[in-house]
């Protein structure tokens, strides 16, 4: 009796497993999102706060359990703004410093007045006299301290904003860097996909479109910092 050719049986798997890995490709993007939908299932925080700066809540959204790709467009570069933003928030926040000095000068000169004009406004009373003369100048620092307070803050809405992309993109725990020290450019491209998300109600088919970020810092250790991919905005598609 001839022998079986244990080669041949051997080989089955292998090519079992070779066609699977074609069926369930799609490149860099299936990797991450089936990835992050792995990590949102089980509320694994710590690989999400690695990939992705926006939630699949398994409570709120649900669990996708299958999904493909439908779509991957081109890839947009845009230059990054944080350092620069950085260097105009620090300048913002020193301005208001130096105002903010001046106006409590100001402030400690004139406190009787001041006391008296703020419990005049408080009981919307008509002031006269130099108490009134006082009034439009307390009135012209505060609306101007008003205005320092917003610059700083919309700035600041900006670099925070910016920031934790860059982090997550270049950041390596090993040898960290300042990322507000370098110029470089934000590459972001759009993926919808098509899923089938199991939620209390039962399992129905989504479309979602993802956006993926990823940033280029130039010059850090003279070279280009090239960043991993980051998901950073989820929209649903109808």
């Amino acid at each position: 009796m001839a022998r079986p050719n244990s080669n041949r049986w051997l080989l089955i798997p292998a090519l079992l497993l070779a066609v699977v890995a074609v069926a369930c490709g799609g490149g860099e993007e299936k990797t991450l999102l089936s990835k992050y939908f792995t990590a949102s299932k089980v509320a694994d925080n710590m690989t999400l706060a690695n990939i992705a700066t926006v939630a699949f809540d398994p409570v709120a959204d649900g669990q996708m359990q299958t999904f493909s790709i439908m779509s991957v467009s081109a890839e947009k570069v845009a230059p990054l703004e944080l350092k620069a933003k950085a260097a105009e928030l620090k300048a913002a926040v020193d301005d208001e410093k130096a105002f903010s000095v001046k106006m409590k000068a100001f402030q400690e000169a004139n406190l009787d007045a001041i006391d008296r004009i703020l419990k005049a406004e408080g009981k919307n009373q008509t002031l006269k006299g130099k108490d009134a003369e006082l009034q439009k100048e307390w009135t012209k620092w505060r609306e101007e301290a008003r205005v320092h307070s917003k610059k700083v803050s919309e700035i600041r809405k900006v670099v925070a904003g910016a920031q934790p992309i860059v982090e997550i993109s270049c950041q390596d725990q090993r040898n960290p860097i300042d990322v507000q020290a370098y110029e470089g450019e934000v590459a972001s491209k759009d993926v919808t996909i098509e899923g089938r998300v199991k939620q209390e109600a039962g399992t129905a088919t989504k479309k979602y479109l993802f956006t993926l970020q990823r940033v280029i810092l130039k010059g850090v250790n003279g070279k280009d910092n090239v960043g991993r991919w980051v998901i950073t905005d989820r929209k649903n598609v109808q």
